[in-house]
């Protein structure tokens, strides 16, 4: 379940001996209720001083921990939603896009189109040019010529001179055709500017935000870890505690389950296998847990699934053989994926670290397809 406050079992340590022997009268605690099995010795009575400073530091510093997580939960959570802003105009980008792709395939037709007619009239002016120049290059001697000669080059001047202001038209039209052959290719080296720019402006947006909230995610589970640490720290002091004050060590686990699972979460019992809640029938087990709390599994065995179910958020079912099965929901993140085998206190996930107020932690365990006790594989005395 979760421990209260350490504030409170290491209080006032300077009265240590008289709350050992008439109790702090609020029941917080069993260590301080039970009577003292042994004297306590000036070394024994220092060293549980010094045990009650470190459990308070460590309070503070767990707290802390936890407080900067939740914040960093809360940025994650900031650009997660910028992130779906930006998945929605992505739609408007893609259309703008394709128009884009759409209009530059159809310069390019264009472009190859007037190249080809181009080359064409250019081919043929050149052809006529050249023997025109011939002509006029090497005319034949009047003095020479015949006269059927004579009048083939009057014939020839009179074309040359009718056909020059064609051959001006046609040189004008080429070299309009050539400039709006320049203009297309100007525009689509635009549209093609435009498309890259369409296509990379969101992606990049994406990337820097997926590469910051992987950033974000990374801080947040190392300051659940340290918190993690300091908190097992915690335990190893109370049992050095209950050493020094010769009281037993918790209880062990009952004999004879059917399975032998730990819980995979510290919690306090929330509801009960069976019991009624808002009018149904409980098949599980809920547990209420601190924000961020470490989620590891139960037992040896394998993920037959992990990840998001509509209704249910982060969901991890896990296969610990003996055809049972544990389903856990609950959870804020997964950090394992399908078919994976995973040993027996290895990680899989965190419960939502987004509120400093407890959150609800549910678990079936399942023989076939059928919810059966959590008892038959849980030591749930402790709850």
């Amino acid at each position: 379940m979760i421990r209260r406050p350490v504030l409170l079992r290491a209080a006032r340590p300077v009265a240590l001996t008289l709350l050992v022997l008439f109790g702090t009268g609020t029941g917080t605690i069993d260590l301080w209720a039970q009577p003292v099995q042994k004297p306590l010795t000036k070394q024994a009575q220092t060293e549980l001083d010094t045990i009650g400073a470190e459990l308070r530091a460590n309070a503070r510093k767990r707290e802390q921990k936890h407080q900067s997580a939740r914040q960093i939960a809360e940025e994650m959570e900031r650009l997660r939603t910028q992130m779906i802003d930006i998945a929605r105009t992505q739609g408007a980008s893609e259309k703008r896009a394709a128009i884009y792709r759409s209009r530059l395939e159809t310069l390019t037709l264009l472009e190859a189109d007037m190249t080809r007619r181009l080359g064409t009239l250019r081919n043929k002016q050149s052809r006529l040019l050249s023997a025109l120049q011939i002509y006029s290059r090497n005319p034949p001697p009047t003095i020479f010529v015949s006269t059927r000669k004579a009048n083939d080059a009057v014939i020839a001047a009179i074309i040359l001179k009718e056909i020059t202001p064609e051959l001006k038209k046609r040189a004008a039209v080429l070299s309009e055709q050539n400039r709006d052959l320049i203009r297309v290719r100007r525009e689509a080296a635009l549209q093609n500017e435009a498309l890259f720019i369409s296509e990379s402006d969101v992606s990049e947006q994406q990337k820097q935000l997926e590469t910051l909230m992987a950033d974000r995610a990374a801080l947040e589970d190392q300051l659940l870890r340290e918190a993690d640490a300091i908190e097992a720290r915690n335990l190893e002091l109370e049992a050095r505690q209950r050493t020094l004050l010769g009281l037993p060590s918790p209880l062990r686990a009952p004999q004879g389950r059917a399975l032998d699972l730990q819980l995979p979460v510290v919690g306090e019992k929330a509801g009960s296998y069976g019991e009624s809640i808002d009018g149904q029938t409980n098949r599980g087990l809920r547990l209420k847990t601190a924000p961020g709390a470490q989620v590891r599994s139960p037992g040896n065995g394998r993920v037959e699934y992990a990840g998001p179910l509509e209704g249910y958020g982060q969901v991890v079912i896990l296969d610990v053989g003996g055809d049972y099965r544990i389903v856990m929901t609950g959870l804020g993140r997964v950090y394992v994926d399908p078919n994976r085998t995973v040993a027996k206190g290895e990680p899989l996930g965190r419960t939502p670290n987004l509120t400093d107020k407890p959150t609800i932690f549910y678990m079936e365990l399942r023989k076939g397809e059928n919810p059966v006790n959590p008892a038959s594989g849980f030591d749930l005395t402790k709850l």
